[in-house]
């Protein structure tokens, strides 16, 4: 009968011994873990990509080309690429009216509408729907597909304008659609580039990686003492391998599967609307990468194998005189741990030596390259602290009679790597959500302010922008007159040079300039801008911030000549409530030329900046609350496991002391000091390594109560590590019975 190979031996030697370790199964759903978080990140950093690359092809094959850039061709359409903004997102619309019957159509497209007629994405007719307000650009006769979106979420739409929406002197001349010399429209206009979401992916791969290094050394005091006993009976590297490999191979495997699954089924399923986010991933661009995902899952497992048989002792002998166990050098530790406040510095001092205007992405990339190496280091800087005090801890306890302290003092001196593991995921956490919180504080001081000034006056007064070189004024004064009844007009004329002490104009009916508090006189008045009403003074605030007086007079608000007319009509309600904003927007929009006068809320253009910024700083949150919550699943198994090894090493000291305090004085000192070390050090660095992203003139500030309450909730949780790991080596001790220790 043929007899198994070692190799084979060694691989189910090691299979068998996964479970009846020290932490077996905690370890094996810690390694299961890990490999699918680590594959599952990989997985996002490939869906990026292929999602930016969708982006990127389908834009291109709609992108507009002008007259101007193939001044050889005939042109075939006129159009004009104009903005709207719905629930605070701004998108892209193509006003489009063809010069010829087989003009060529953008893809997605089947047939062009007629004037009047719109074709408008899925996602922007669900948004208009939800507020009953289908066609608000024409009649709807048709949806884009998908071949013909950047996204498969993405609102867009083509508009076959009216003969009053055309302004065919403004209109630019189209020869067609296409990648060539063509000018982009719709959701590239509007998101973060490709490398920002891929840096941003390590608020989640740096979490896996932690979590894989803590499981991969939980237990190790067991397996370490097996690959001494493997190096002694002769076994080389190899079958040390083997011996690793066989006991971690099967949970790394599963959690591969695991990771890689997500991708897999969108693809399968179709396109994928993401909470909270409400993005739709196109299934198409990931099916073009399919080939990518099963590799992502395979790149996991082997860097798990890898480091399994890495990060395990070799078991050389050393040459010693003593008969005392020699403390590991822990050389690894000590250099991160020297590296540490290196790298702390390097972070906050490199970057910003670099001009912002030239090198915004590589100040941004070398930055969060900092802040994973200070997060790497971290832990090893705690660790050998740890040790250093752990040394002082054992002389002083000879003096002071504390068992526990000399214990805890040894084993910290003996064994930082350790320490290291217990308070990895306490530093990473902290220092994670501070940079989580930086980066959703996107939102700028102006836009505060727009936003505080809309909560003010609401849309009880609105702000008219009139392009008075492209209108008439039997053009315009028709539609002025048609606006909602209660709606007042008064024309503001800003001051000709920008100057503090500044005089603004004001010119309306006396109806007008009543409802707003002001005086009526056909000679102009004086007056400071804090004494008029509030809707005005927000008014004069966004349209002319350096001026402090104004002069008020009646007159009509539309002159003989537009030459001489205001850029700038300040719509107020008679009676102070709310205007019908929607309704006027849909008036103009009809009425006018597509442009020629706008209304907003103050301040409007800077929140629409400034929603922006927040929906991408939600990305941030989107990738770092799983990122915080590994590090959260980390501390956990990596307690845990502390726990148990903890318990087994001091259950003897129940026949030698007599006492079960001992057990409380050795957690403390082994347990809740090193974690509350921890604690204090990270808000240090999380603080520090702040100090390049916050910016008061821009609102991007940390948030001190967010980092005190998130020290708070793991000093709790030091707390619950010490109660739980005495009371765990209480439970130890009562079972523990010599065998030969």
């Amino acid at each position: 009968m043929r007899q198994p190979s070692l190799s084979w031996q060694l691989l189910r030697m090691g299979w068998a011994s996964q479970l009846r370790a020290g932490g077996g199964h905690v370890r094996a759903v810690a390694l299961l873990l890990a490999t699918a978080v680590l594959a599952l990140g990989l997985t996002s950093m490939i869906a990026v990509h292929a999602t930016y690359e969708g982006i990127e092809l389908r834009s291109a094959s709609r992108a507009l080309q002008f007259k101007d850039a193939f001044p050889d061709r005939p042109p075939v359409a006129l159009g004009k690429n104009d903005f709207d903004e719905m629930q605070g997102r701004q998108f892209s619309l193509i006003y489009l009216r063809p010069l010829t019957k087989n003009m060529p159509l953008p893809p997605g497209v089947d047939r062009w509408p007629a004037p009047g007629e719109a074709l408008l994405s899925p996602g922007l007719v669900q948004a208009l729907g939800s507020g009953g307000a289908v066609d608000r650009y024409g009649k709807l006769v048709g949806t884009i597909r998908d071949e013909g979106l950047a996204s498969p979420g993405e609102r867009y739409g083509y508009v076959n304008p009216t003969d009053q929406q055309l302004d065919r002197k403004a209109a630019l001349s189209i020869v067609g659609f296409g990648e060539e010399k063509g000018m982009k429209t719709g959701d590239p206009l509007f998101i973060s580039d490709e490398g920002k979401f891929l840096t941003a992916l390590y608020l989640i791969l740096l979490p896996a990686g932690a979590l894989a290094v803590i499981a991969t050394r939980m237990g190790s005091t067991g397996r370490d003492k097996r690959t001494a006993l493997v190096s002694a009976l002769g076994g080389g590297r190899r079958h040390r391998v083997l011996l690793n490999v066989g006991e971690s191979a099967t949970p790394i495997l599963i959690g591969a599967v695991l990771g890689t699954l997500p991708g897999l089924c969108v693809m399968a399923a179709g396109n994928l609307r993401l909470p909270w986010i409400n993005y739709f991933v196109s299934s198409v661009d990931l099916q073009r990468w399919w080939w990518a995902f099963p590799m992502a899952g395979c790149v996991a497992a082997v860097a798990l194998l890898l480091l399994v048989c890495a990060l395990h002792r070799t078991g050389r002998r050393r040459r010693t005189r003593s008969t005392r166990l020699a403390a590991h050098k822990g050389q690894i530790v000590r250099w991160a741990a020297l590296a540490c406040p290196l790298v702390v510095i390097a972070t906050v001092w490199g970057p910003a030596q670099l001009d912002p205007a030239q090198y915004s992405d590589l100040r941004m990339k070398l930055y969060n390259g900092g802040v994973v190496a200070a997060l790497a280091t971290l832990p090893c800087a705690v660790a050998v602290g740890a040790a250093a005090l752990g040394t002082r801890l054992a002389h002083s306890s000879r003096r002071t009679g504390s068992a526990g302290a000399l214990i805890a003092g040894r084993h910290s001196a003996a064994h930082p790597g350790v320490v290291a593991r217990l308070v990895a995921g306490v530093g990473i956490v902290l220092v994670v959500v501070s940079q989580v919180q930086l980066k959703n504080s996107q939102f700028g001081e102006s836009a505060r302010a727009a936003q505080a000034a809309v909560n003010r006056v609401g849309s009880s007064m609105l702000l008219m922008h009139v392009d008075t070189q492209s209108l008439a004024r039997q053009q315009l004064n028709p539609v002025l007159q048609r606006l909602p009844q209660g709606t007042e007009m008064i024309a503001l004329y800003p001051p000709a040079e920008s100057a503090s002490g500044a005089t603004v104009r004001l010119q309306g009916s006396c109806q007008a300039l009543r409802a707003v508090k002001l005086s009526c006189s056909r000679e102009p008045i004086t007056a400071a801008v804090n004494s008029a009403d509030l809707r005005i003074t927000e008014a004069i605030r966004w349209t002319s911030p350096d001026s402090d007086r104004l002069a008020v007079r009646q007159g009509a608000v539309l002159p003989a000549s537009m030459g001489s007319a205001p850029r700038t009509v300040v719509l107020a309600s008679s009676d102070g409530k709310k205007l019908p904003e929607a309704q006027i927007n849909q008036l103009l929009r009809d009425a006018l030329p597509l442009a020629a006068v706008t209304v907003e809320s103050p301040g409007g253009s800077w929140l629409v900046g400034a929603n922006n910024s927040v929906a991408h700083g939600r990305w941030v949150i989107f990738f770092g609350l799983p990122g915080v919550l590994i590090v959260a699943l980390a501390i956990v198994l990596a307690n845990l496991a502390e726990f148990l090894r903890f318990s087994r090493m001091v259950a003897p000291l129940s026949v030698l002391t007599g006492e079960r305090k001992i057990y409380y004085s050795t957690a403390m000192w082994a347990l809740l000091v090193p974690l509350l070390a921890t604690i204090v050090t990270s808000v240090i660095v999380a603080s520090w390594l702040a100090v390049p992203q916050v910016s008061a003139a821009n609102g991007v500030e940390l948030s001190n109560g967010m980092l005190t309450a998130t020290a708070g909730a793991l000093a709790v949780l030091a707390v619950l590590t010490w109660w739980w790991g005495s009371r765990a080596a209480q439970h130890q001790s009562s079972l523990w019975r010599p065998l030969g220790e």
